[in-house]
């Protein structure tokens, strides 16, 4: 079963990765945290803006950890990036796209706070 994959990127990701390198292991698996609670959040949203039919679509949004500071949020409903981009038959109805919109905000707020103010 294919799975369809969405990538975020953020302008400036590089350089913060490379301070949270630089910090030490207590903080780095803090910000560990920090991701794959976003990554749940936005898994949380995807599902809510899923269009339904018969709900495979829903059941098959997944979040899980992939490294020390990164997670990813899939689906392996084998027509989830149809319902996403659309076909030039149809429009797509995005789910993924404006889930992780609305939570990357939460995701720079918590990683400067950790960086910013450390552990609390």
């Amino acid at each position: 079963m294919a799975k369809s994959k969405m990538t975020i990127t953020f302008d400036g990701a590089d350089s913060l990765i490379d301070k949270f390198n630089r910090q030490p292991a207590i903080i780095q698996r803090e910000a560990g945290k920090i991701i794959l609670n976003t990554a749940n959040r936005v898994e949380k949203r995807a599902k809510e803006y899923a269009p339904v039919d018969t709900g495979y679509l829903r059941q098959h949004i997944i979040s899980e950890k992939t490294g020390m500071l990164s997670a990813d949020v899939t689906s392996s409903a084998e027509y989830s990036v149809y319902q996403e981009f659309g076909t030039r038959k149809m429009a797509g109805k995005s789910f993924m796209r404006p889930a992780m919109k609305q939570e990357e905000v939460f995701l720079f707020q918590k990683l400067q706070n950790l960086l910013k103010g450390g552990l609390r």
